[in-house]
């Protein structure tokens, strides 16, 4: 089969367990095993190059298809399909090519593969290509403008090559932006998820649905109750959640009308179904719903239940006899149908909760919960003290600092009894929030704003006298634009010292006030678990694409080596976040390295594994994560400038001298520091020298963190709102 389009007519080599599927169609195949090859044997030039793949499978619909591009035996792309893959993509070989191989897992049967294209792109096609992603990157970041501001001033000063390379820069990025943000409530729902599996599990599990050959799908049936059509959602989202791929969903809805907020869930995913009973009739609904359903084995989960999110790979892993009633095959439901007599909810919710149990005892882990009452909750709230709701201007709509910052606010003021409505712009995605946490949108701001958010976010939402605004930045000067709009506020509220005289130096002239941020100490705090004896253990944590270059991640690699040339009783903890860009550790297994989001009591774990944070950062707004890490008994390894310098100084760590000099990027003006890299590697000796003394600065650090608890920022952050009549208590 040849490549289409590419610049000489190389053969697709199919490997031993595929054959043509008839003459009928020179795309159709067959494969007899799940695992299966083509080979490209060609050179390829190093550089830029667009692939074009598709196909379609006709078998086995529920089992997740996964393709895979490999270079000389590296992968550099993989897909993962149902029914058809369909993608255009950009990628670039860093060095020639001898062969190419495109591997196809789980799609034993017949399949098509209708498009394998791959051709050179130009110089002229790749910018133009990379310009697209680039845009749909920062609008899904929100800050569109503010870089391509910065991007035309690189332009107008005659840095072309710069230019290109941050350009460039948005095509992994993108790729995995659509992921994390069009899937966010699959991802970063971890805020209100108690039941979480940690990154390891999710690794280990993994492994294991890998190493099955012919996996077995499994059918999911949920019994939806049409007042409840929250519950429904959440349960969706336990099922996108799970670890095991081999599964369709299949949502019993027994109406004609389909509430829009389940339908927009169901689009995220091929193998969602909602199948609709136009008589009203929960039996027909449940009926037509089985009917549909491909795979041989159906778990009902309760309309009020969520998956846990191993469920479907322990139920698949189990025999039918040890599974019942959790697992149950198509007829055993045909039979049990004659139980759903009852055509109201109540009695749909009996049925299906009588067959599935919270525990499986066949498997001893908990595979079902029940979801949070949002009735009991609403049922339970206690009128607004104060006279008028509060328009929040700030979005939810991913795992940044700002949209954790957001939720908690939102939390607090929502504990305090606030009535709450969404600014009609703000960016909110309803999964990400639980039931009771879902203020309403509003299309006409009448009533006082709190905006939260960075400053070059402000115009977004208009702020006026009438606004109170939580923001804060790096470095010690804003952008005059940006300070304009501050000052058509009311009051600005910041989280440190620091960061209000900054404010105050770059020109801001309504009152400042102080509401630091704060963390759980529910999760947060020190453990007795005793840490690794035999090793010094370092960590250090950040993003590194958009804002994420203040960071300094690579530079606290480069000064670990440095600190430690040969000693092989250290170690190095890197987190990084999903979406950063590949990261070079020089095969140093001292250095591990963790590309992932973690829910919160696996990150607390992780900060309590190490002997000191280091911090190389050129600056932080406040330093949330470091505040985390001190709350956890870990003394920080930083520089004692910007916002940190709320909670740090040398009594809960050790501080590094800098040296203040100008920012040099496209995201910021000003100034920042600039840490001592021997220093930071004395420090780092130091702490390896007597571990003791860092145990005790630990103690200072976790006793120093008690207080910023979100519990008391917030009450700040509440009186400043009450203090400026942007919340007006009830005589």
């Amino acid at each position: 089969m040849p490549v289409r389009a590419a610049v000489a007519a190389f053969d697709l080599v199919p490997g031993p367990d595929l054959e043509r599927a008839g003459d009928e169609s020179p795309d159709a195949w067959k494969a007899h095993s799940s695992r299966v090859a083509f080979r490209i044997d060609a050179p390829l030039a190093a550089g830029w190059y667009r692939l074009r793949l598709s196909a379609t499978n006709f078998d086995r619909f529920a089992i997740r298809k996964k393709a895979e591009l490999l270079a000389d035996g590296n992968a550099i792309e993989s897909f993962e399909w149902n029914r058809e893959l369909r993608e255009d993509l950009l990628v670039k070989f860093a060095r020639p090519i001898r062969r190419l191989d495109l591997q196809l897992r789980n799609v034993a049967g017949q399949f098509e593969l209708n498009r394998f294209e791959l051709r050179p792109a130009s110089p002229a096609r790749t910018a133009a290509r990379a310009v697209k992603l680039k845009i749909n990157l920062l609008r899904s970041y929100n800050c569109f403008w503010p870089v391509v501001s910065r991007g035309g001033k690189l332009l107008v000063q005659g840095r072309v090559g710069e230019f290109g390379r941050k350009l460039l820069r948005g095509i992994p990025d993108s790729r995995s932006m659509r992921i994390e943000v069009k899937r966010a409530a699959e991802i970063s729902a971890m805020w209100w998820r108690r039941r979480a599996l940690s990154a390891d599990e999710i690794v280990s599990l993994k492994t294991e649905v890998d190493a099955i050959d012919d996996p077995r799908p499994v059918a999911v049936l949920i019994p939806a109750d049409p007042t409840r059509s929250d519950h429904a959602r959440q349960a969706i989202l336990s099922v996108l959640r799970q670890v095991y791929p081999h599964w369709e969903l299949v949502v019993a809805w027994p109406t004609a009308v389909v509430s829009e907020s389940l339908q927009a869930v169901a689009k995220w995913d091929s193998r969602i179904r909602i199948v609709q009973s136009v008589d009203g009739n929960w039996k027909t609904a449940v009926r037509r719903a089985l009917h549909s359903v491909e795979s041989d084995r159906v778990v009902v989960l309760p309309p009020d239940w969520e998956l846990g999110e191993q469920a479907l790979l322990r139920l698949s892993q189990l025999e039918s006899d040890l599974a019942k009633p959790v697992l149950l095959d198509r007829s055993t439901l045909r039979d049990n149908l004659s139980q759903l007599a009852a055509q109201s909810a109540i009695g749909v919710i009996r049925w299906a909760a009588a067959l599935v149990p919270a525990n499986a005892p066949p498997t001893r882990e908990t595979l079902a919960f029940p979801l949070d009452d949002g009735r009991a909750i609403e049922a339970t709230r206690r009128t607004s003290p104060y006279t008028k709701p509060l328009v929040l201007a700030a979005d939810v709509c991913g795992i940044s600092g700002w949209d954790h910052v957001t939720f908690e606010v939102l939390k607090g003021l929502h504990s305090l009894g606030v009535e709450l409505r969404h600014h009609s712009v703000a960016k909110v995605f309803p999964d990400l929030l639980p039931p009771d946490l879902q203020p309403k949108s509003i299309k006409r701001r009448t009533e006082p704003q709190l905006t939260i958010t960075p400053p070059f976010g402000l115009s977004r939402f208009d702020p006026d006298s009438n606004t109170a605004i939580y923001t804060m930045w790096e470095t010690d000067r804003i952008d005059p634009a940006q300070v304009a709009i501050l000052n058509r506020s009311r009051v600005v509220i910041v989280p440190s010292r620091w960061g209000a005289e900054s404010f105050r130096a770059s020109g801001v002239t309504v009152p400042i006030e102080i509401a630091p941020l704060g963390y759980d100490p529910l999760v947060f705090h020190p453990s007795r678990e005793t840490k690794d004896p035999s090793s010094c253990t370092f960590g250090t944590a950040g993003a590194m694409s958009a804002g994420g270059l203040r960071k300094n991640v690579g530079r606290v690699v480069e000064l670990f080596r440095k600190a430690f040339p040969t000693e092989t009783d250290v170690r190095l903890r890197v987190k990084i976040t999903p979406n950063c860009p590949p990261f070079e550790i020089a095969d140093d297994p001292r250095v591990e390295v963790i590309r992932a989001t973690l829910p919160y009591s696996d990150l607390a774990r992780w900060n309590r594994s190490l002997d000191a944070y280091v911090n190389a950062s050129f600056a932080e707004g406040f330093g949330l994560h470091l505040l985390e890490a001190m709350a956890c008994g870990v003394p920080l390894i930083s520089t004692h400038s910007s916002g940190l310098t709320e909670f740090f100084d040398d009594r809960v760590g050790y501080v590094v001298p800098h040296r203040l000099i100008e920012t040099r990027n496209e995201y910021y003006r000003g100034r920042w520091a600039d840490p001592d890299d021997d220093a930071m590697i004395e420090a780092m000796r130091r702490v390896y020298r007597n571990r003791s003394e860092a145990a005790e600065l630990g103690e200072a650090a976790a006793a120093r963190a008690k207080r910023f608890t979100w519990r008391d920022g917030g009450r700040r952050l509440a009186s400043t709102l009450e203090r400026y009549g942007i919340l007006e208590p009830k005589r």
